[in-house]
């Protein structure tokens, strides 16, 4: 989107969109597809769109959640944080895909800066919204039944012993204080990362599928800074130095500074794939996406190969391999 995108926002698919959104949230089942109506917006019709998409659904979820309040359906806390929650998410959301062309500092913050400070702040709110979830005691006891249950259908239907081992281990405290563990320690920060941006590509791809082309950057022109490598460097020491030393407080916040690099230069391992697939044959061009996203699901699997594209784009520091090739004859060599 460019500053020059002027005009009012289309109010019948603002308002289309909105509803979509809402009913994503509360369906359950497809709540991960919440986010894409608003990107959508912004891809098909403008940001002045997506934004008024954005103004009416949160607008709609306040409704709805007073409503289950005066219904007894819901408590004013959760509702509170409900509210909360899908108000920062969708907000910051729409400022990813349609930035707000006001002037000032918020017009020249890039695309990737925005999705880092957006995850950021939507994983602070994610995190006290757990934090008071694992301090209930109906959401604990839920967590109990689950653990039960499929460790009974495990064990019943295997005379494995260290299998069952195993599973008398799984306990409902060590699930939880893994859940705490992994979410503090840059999983919160991943997941939110991994929501805007899969939302993002989805709502691309639905814009282009109703014949909008996309006229915003890709990851081909993404770089991260060359110093960068050292806020790697510095975070990987201090992480084996707060786990030797036992330093909580540190140790949390370095992970989420070493997944936030990990996270950076595997965008810019993409960009390099991405820069290569330009010069590939057509199918190779739609075989190799399909093939991605196969692999990407496939347990244990995606989790070398998104490791490799991290490294990928860690090597590029030494290796310009999105160094542009020069125009023009090749020059002549002296005698």
């Amino acid at each position: 989107m460019s500053p020059t995108d002027e005009g009012k926002p289309a109010l019948v698919p603002a308002l289309i969109g909105a509803a979509a959104c809402l009913f994503f949230i509360r369906s359950g089942f497809l709540i991960f597809f919440f986010l894409v109506p608003l990107g959508f917006l912004a891809f098909r019709f403008s940001p002045k769109t997506a934004w008024a998409g954005f103004g009416m659904a949160a607008v709609a979820n306040f409704v709805v959640a007073l409503i289950s309040i005066a219904a007894g359906k819901l408590p004013g806390l959760e509702a509170a944080w409900d509210i909360l929650y899908f108000s920062v998410m969708c907000g910051f959301f729409t400022w990813i895909v349609a930035p707000l062309w006001v002037g000032g500092a918020l017009s020249r913050v890039n695309g990737a800066m925005r999705m880092v400070i957006g995850s950021v702040l939507c994983t602070l709110v994610f995190v006290g919204i757990l934090s008071r979830a694992l301090a209930d005691a109906a959401f604990y006891s839920a967590i109990k039944m689950q653990i039960e249950g499929i460790t009974s259908f495990y064990k019943s239907g295997s005379p494995d012993v260290v299998q069952n081992a195993l599973l008398d281990s799984l306990t409902p405290e060590f699930v939880v204080e893994t859940m705490k563990a992994l979410v503090l320690r840059g999983g919160g920060l991943v997941s939110c990362v991994f929501i805007f941006w899969i939302s993002r590509q989805a709502s691309i791809i639905l814009a282009r599928i109703f014949g909008s082309r996309y006229r915003g950057a890709s990851f081909r022109s993404f770089h991260v800074h060359p110093n960068f490598i050292w806020v790697l460097s510095f975070s990987i020491l201090v992480v084996l130095a707060s786990s030797i030393f036992k330093w909580t407080a540190p140790e949390i916040l370095v992970w989420n500074v070493l997944a936030l690099c990990v996270i950076l230069y595997f965008a810019q391992g993409l960009g390099i794939l991405q820069h290569f697939l330009l010069t590939a044959p057509p199918l190779l061009r739609l075989l190799l996406p399909l093939a991605f996203i196969i692999l990407v699901f496939s347990p244990g699997i995606n989790a070398v190969l998104l490791g490799l594209i991290a490294i990928l784009g860690i090597a590029e520091n030494w290796a310009a391999f999105r160094q542009p090739k020069p125009k023009g004859p090749p020059p002549t060599p002296e005698a």
